[in-house]
């Protein structure tokens, strides 16, 4: 079984650009994940395979048909707020095969009953079991672990596992795409990667899980720079060589001239015929002939390379003058009737806490402690929280203070916006009052950095952002100069910033914080 796109074109009404042009290619069985920066058409892509979304032009089948929005093929979106219409029937079928996806993802009786309470991890089990129950021929995922702990993730793994046919789904998560994917399609805009590209979207397949693909991106764009750098420098060499010999040229055209030559001067005049007879100082002149030729093919060797542009990333907090450490004292914080054991700790400068644990032990309970704390010891101007939703009130809050600051301040704000893998067609979005919420996001962080700090505190701060900002915040928060914790399920993630770590572990209504 196998899809097959052919010469799509598709662009919004909206716009007055195609987001895909004259773009093919095929997905055979098996996982695949789809990555890219935001904006670049991963989820439009989801939605035209799930005939939701219908092309301009081009021919989209699976296994020779075109597709529909039936049961041949299942489209799991991020949200997950609606109740799968198979749900009931699904759970209550009398077929094992249909049943032993809601086993696999521990999914009981009475959470059917009050799915609007549920957590967001117990939702997508059960979208997800909902999907798999149908047993589809093409299953699309579009970021399924998005706000999931490390257990729901690990569950969900294994359950996909089990999945015959094909399956699609747009991940940053490496870890969860590495264990089910074998091919991962890379799309980019090419203008935004390359010199000379078009505006739109292409793609590079790589037969690999998302790590790897992202590697050997990384080396196959350093190669095609250094390759046409190399061309380019050489195609220079030439072109000096070109005008050095353009002017022994010159002075060897001035002594066959007899312009300045004295009429009855005989002898000079006989000589300068006998040299232009003879081809005598016509040699500069065609070695400068064969090397336009070479510099020719040179450039032409060179401008066949597509030339991988690269850009800045990484950012910097300013400069603090806070050097006293952070010392938080053993404590016993309460939630209701859960209890969470906080054990003496000290947050000096360059600290990187990696907090984890499973969904409900306490995570954001320790959080709150640490803000109160620096807010009875009158320090919270010291400490920036980044939470892991971003509501309307605060989405207000964030873009006024930017529209607040001088015309300085939002110059290094973009910039640093730029380096998170920010688009400059997305940064003129910032004077709008609507901002998608990675780049929401993004600019909160911006923000964030243009004070002092002694302590950045991070809840999922990759929810929502696609995997080219994930490695550009990588890249930044690890030379980070203050002391950071950083809440995250993705442990690739958390393993490249992080040099310490506190993991929360639960028994019944009692937590323990303890340090690794």
């Amino acid at each position: 079984m196998s899809i097959h796109i052919t010469k799509l074109h598709f662009s919004y009404p909206q716009s007055h650009e195609h987001l895909f042009e004259d773009f093919t290619l095929s997905i055979q069985d098996g996982w695949t994940c789809i990555a890219g920066s935001n904006g670049c058409g991963k989820s439009t892509l989801l939605k035209l395979l799930a005939g939701m979304l219908n092309a301009d032009e081009g021919c989209i089948s699976v296994d020779g048909c075109p597709p529909t929005a039936d049961n041949s093929i299942v489209y799991c979106a991020q949200e997950t707020a609606e109740i799968p219409e198979n749900l009931y029937a699904a759970f209550w079928s009398s077929d094992n095969e249909t049943r032993r996806f809601f086993s696999m993802l521990c999914i009981t009786e009475d959470m059917l009953e009050r799915y609007d309470t549920l957590s967001g991890g117990e939702k997508k089990r059960i979208q997800i079991a909902c999907a798999l129950a149908d047993q589809p021929k093409v299953l699309l995922l579009d970021e399924p672990t998005n706000h999931l702990d490390s257990q729901t993730v690990q569950m969900l793994c294994t359950a996909l596992k089990s999945y015959n046919g094909i399956g699609i789904m747009v991940s940053h998560d490496r870890t969860f795409a590495d264990a089910l994917c074998c091919r991962t399609v890379y799309l980019y805009n090419e203008s935004i990667a390359f010199a000379g590209g078009r505006d739109c979207t292409v793609f590079e397949s790589y037969p690999s899980g998302l790590s790897k693909a992202l590697e050997l991106r990384q080396s196959d764009a350093e190669q095609s720079r250094g390759e046409w750098e190399k061309l380019n420098a050489k195609a220079s060499s030439e072109r000096q060589r070109s005008a050095k010999l353009a002017s022994e040229n010159q002075k060897a055209q001035a002594r066959l001239s007899k312009k300045t030559v004295n009429p009855h001067d005989h002898d000079t005049q006989a000589k300068i015929d006998a040299a232009r007879i003879s081809g005598k100082d016509r040699s500069s002149g065609d070695a400068k002939a064969r090397l336009e030729t070479q510099i020719r093919q040179t450039e032409a060797e060179r401008d066949c390379i597509k030339k991988s542009l690269c850009r800045k990333e990484g950012f910097s907090v300013a400069e603090a003058d806070f050097s006293k450490p952070i010392i938080i004292e053993e404590k016993l914080l309460h939630a209701g009737a859960y209890e969470l054991q906080v054990p003496h700790l000290e947050l000096s400068r360059k600290t990187k806490i990696a907090l984890t644990g499973q969904n409900g032990t306490g995570k954001t309970l320790f959080i709150r402690h640490v803000i109160s704390f620096l807010e009875q010891s009158n320090r919270l101007n010291e400490v920036m929280y980044l939470p892991q939703e971003i509501d309307d009130a605060l989405q207000h809050e964030i873009l006024d203070e930017f529209h607040e600051c001088n015309e300085e301040e939002q110059g290094e704000i973009l910039s640093t916006l730029y380096r998170l893998g920010s688009e400059p067609k997305r940064l003129a979005r910032i004077e709008e009052t609507t901002l998608s919420p990675g780049e929401l996001r993004k600019l909160m962080i911006a923000l964030a950095v243009q004070k002092p700090l002694s302590l950045l505190i991070m809840d999922e701060p990759t929810n929502h952002m696609d995997i080219k900002s994930v490695l550009a915040l990588e890249h930044a928060l690890a030379s980070l100069n203050c002391a950071l914790i950083a809440v995250s399920h993705d442990k690739n993630f958390l393993q490249a910033i992080s040099n310490a770590q506190l993991v929360i572990e639960r028994t019944g209504n009692r937590g323990v914080l303890r340090k690794c």
